[in-house]
């Protein structure tokens, strides 16, 4: 019970800062990209490549304040609510969400049969959205392939998300875990916190997530809990 209000009391606190920052954030942005467009014709380089670097550090804080958001919405996950919740849809619905993304670089998405598991819904549809940013991140030079499957163990299922990207070395396979954790530079940076989301959600449904070498691309598994 104290960790779960401990964790609450982190959460509000971390929507509270990300609310109070994104609009200075964001102020900063769009005056610096109108101080552009302005002067497209009249400013020195010099000005122009601030000007740049001013927007370029807002956006970037911009994508971390979601990050943050995320974090924060993983750690309320509670037991309490739990319910059936059919992995397939959820899949299904966070093609929908990222459909613009993965159309911009030619990436699929493929899966098994995905079982349904006991959990929030909306958590669970942020960890298949997050495995899959994460694939759209650290893509590599061919079109993103992307897949989902999973085999019963025991009273848990284990799923196996894969994907043809550069892979992770055996050195970092725990440290991707890690917050704001960035192994290489990426065609599209992201805020560093997409994996240490998926894990908070992954435990706090009772289950265990980790990175495994893999032949071609990243592989990680997580479990989650059957029905009886």
């Amino acid at each position: 019970m104290e960790d779960a209000l401990r964790s609450k009391e982190v959460s509000e606190f971390l929507l509270r800062a990300c609310h109070d920052l994104r609009t200075p954030s964001r102020t900063l942005r769009t005056h610096a990209e109108l101080l552009l467009k302005q002067g497209e014709a009249g400013w020195s380089q010099g000005v122009e490549e601030r000007l740049a670097f001013l927007v370029d550090g807002a956006r970037k804080l911009d994508v971390i304040l979601e990050g943050l958001v995320a974090y924060s919405v993983a750690l309320q996950t509670d037991p309490a609510n739990f319910q059936k919740v059919r992995l397939d849809i959820q899949l299904r619905a966070v093609q929908v969400k990222l459909a613009a993304a993965l159309r911009e670089c030619e990436a699929a998405i493929t899966a098994g049969d995905l079982p349904e598991v006991m959990g929030q819904s909306e958590r669970l549809f942020l960890l298949l959205e997050h495995l899959v940013r994460n694939s759209l991140v650290h893509r590599g030079e061919e079109s993103p392939r992307m897949h989902l499957d999973a085999t019963r163990q025991n009273g848990n299922w284990l799923f196996t998300f894969s994907d043809n990207g550069p892979g992770i070395e055996a050195a970092y396979l725990e440290n991707v875990f890690r917050p704001f954790e960035r192994l290489r530079r990426s065609p599209k940076e992201g805020a560093g916190l997409g994996l240490t989301i998926c894990r908070e959600i992954v435990q706090r449904h009772g289950g265990k997530i980790w990175a495994e070498e893999a032949q071609h691309g990243a592989r990680l598994r997580f479990t989650l809990a059957a029905l009886d």
